[in-house]
C-alpha cells in the first residue's frame, strides 16, 4: 500500500505489475532443464525467429504514419505508430481496442511500458499468420486516412 499522488500511485502501480508476475513452477522447471540441456537448437531458432520478425514488420510506402522498430526481443517487437501523435487516437490504449474490434488484431497498448505512442504486437510462428495480421493492419490503417 502507498499513499502518495495520482501519478507516483500510477508509476508504482505499472512497476508493481511488471515485478510480481511470475511464471509458475512447471514453466521454472522446464527453463531449467532447457538451460541444463543441450544449447544446439538455439542458434538455428533465433536465426527463425528474426526471419519471422523481418516478414512481419509493418514498413510500406502506403502507410507512412507506422515505421517500427527491428525486434530486439525473442518474441515481440514495438512499432510507433506516429497517428497517436497526429491525434487520430488519443492513445495506444484507443489505437489497440480498434484494431482488436475493426481488424481481429490484438496488441499491448504502450502505456504498460510506459509511452502512448506504441503498440505491443506479438508474431506468430507461421508465415500464413504472420501475413494475414500484417494484411488486416494494412487494411486498417488504410481505412484511417
Amino acid at each position: 500500500m502507498a499513499l502518495a499522488s495520482k501519478p507516483v500511485v500510477a508509476n508504482l502501480s505499472k512497476l508493481q505489475s511488471q515485478s510480481t508476475s511470475n511464471a509458475t513452477s512447471f514453466v521454472q522447471k522446464a527453463a531449467i532443464a532447457a538451460l541444463a540441456g543441450s544449447q544446439d537448437c538455439v542458434a538455428a531458432f533465433r536465426a527463425e525467429i528474426h526471419r519471422f520478425a523481418r516478414l512481419h514488420v509493418i514498413q510500406d510506402p502506403r502507410h507512412p504514419n507506422v515505421t517500427c522498430t527491428n525486434p530486439t526481443a525473442l518474441s515481440t517487437f514495438t512499432p510507433t505508430f506516429c497517428l497517436l501523435r497526429q491525434r487520430l487516437h488519443k492513445t495506444a490504449t484507443e489505437m489497440a481496442t480498434r484494431l482488436l474490434h475493426e481488424a481481429h488484431v490484438v496488441t499491448v497498448p504502450g502505456e504498460a511500458f510506459g509511452t502512448a505512442e506504441h503498440l505491443r504486437i506479438s508474431y506468430p510462428l507461421t508465415k500464413p499468420n504472420i501475413d494475414e495480421g500484417t494484411r488486416r493492419m494494412g487494411e486498417f490503417l488504410t481505412g484511417l486516412k
